[in-house]
């Protein structure tokens, strides 16, 4: 795949704040190296290859659901959150699973690291060092580097979407920006550089200076400066997420959860209300409120799958 071309407002959101995409253009390859089938699904591991003289490796665990005897047939859910077993937990998966809808999990340490230190670490980094993408970008590779490999493992091209939760729906929601074979893109809770606008800056919302002090390696090292911080601001989300149009958009938001910016949120989707209004797309934008705090629910997993499956 190559990469999209971004407008220009988008492109440079993207750049100043995320430093930019990762090169899509490689080669990926895949490797069935388990299988096992169970009561509820068929379990399927596959060790996923990005790259040639820079390869990255990683699993990419795919869960079938037992309702469709042609399996490859369903549309299938891309989590990059294997590596929180309070977010991908088995009710969880269950609801995907029950809603005929398959689900491929990958962990996203596995391609750029999270540590407490907030340093810019990980096989992506090792592969690309002095690159100025954070490691919101690399997840967000990383995703589309799991369409590459599901039209391969599928052998034609399945019905793709991606739930993100929290800094995960950040990447989420850039790689549904960036790759127009997501045919649908869901985040939850993902406030500052997700979903939420700058513009609508609710109580005890997580400024974008918070944000870049407490996770400097999610973004490009420039969002350092005060100056390009303001533009970022002044740009807003609005220019990269209208790109999703007129794709599916689900955004699910606690109101209850100020430190991720409901306010910004509801102000975001408000404006992309009227664009996808304009496209005639007008039922493929979702926006779903409910209180409970920052967790994601096995609720919020099912309204996302069923969005998937019913092609809204």
């Amino acid at each position: 795949m190559t990469n999209l071309l971004l407008p220009p407002a988008a492109l440079e959101y993207t750049a100043l704040l995320f430093g930019g995409l990762v090169p899509h253009e490689v080669v990926v390859r895949v490797d069935l190296s388990h299988r096992l089938s169970t009561s509820q699904c068929q379990l399927e591991n596959w060790c996923l290859q990005a790259g040639a003289e820079k390869a990255m490796a990683w699993t990419l665990c795919l869960e079938w659901p037992l309702v469709n005897s042609h399996l490859r047939d369903c549309p299938i859910l891309i989590s990059p959150d294997a590596c929180w077993p309070h977010v991908l937990s088995s009710q969880a998966r269950q609801a995907v699973l029950a809603s005929g809808v398959a689900l491929a999990c990958f962990n996203r340490l596995d391609i750029a690291h999270d540590s407490p230190n907030a340093q810019r670490a990980g096989p992506i980094f090792d592969c690309w060092p002095g690159e100025r993408w954070g490691a919101i970008s690399a997840w967000a590779w990383a995703i589309s580097r799991c369409v590459d490999a599901l039209a391969q493992i599928c052998e034609g091209t399945p019905r793709i979407g991606v739930l993100g939760h929290s800094r995960s729906g950040k990447a989420a929601l850039l790689a549904g920006a960036t790759d127009p074979r997501l045919a649908l893109t869901a985040a939850h809770n993902s406030g500052t550089a997700g979903a939420a606008s700058f513009q609508s800056m609710g109580p005890g919302a997580e400024s974008l200076q918070a944000l870049q002090q407490n996770y400097p390696h999610w973004l490009s090292p420039g969002c350092a400066d005060v100056h390009v911080q303001a533009r970022i601001q002044t740009i807003d989300s609005l220019p990269l997420l209208a790109l999703i149009a007129p794709r599916a958009l689900c955004l699910l938001q606690s109101s209850d959860d100020l430190w991720a910016n409901p306010a910004g949120t509801a102000a975001a989707v408000n404006h992309l209300r009227a664009h996808y209004q304009r496209l005639g797309a007008a039922q493929r934008l979702h926006y779903v409120e409910r209180t409970g705090g920052h967790a994601i629910t096995p609720l919020d997993w099912q309204r996302v799958a069923q969005c998937l499956a019913q092609g809204d």
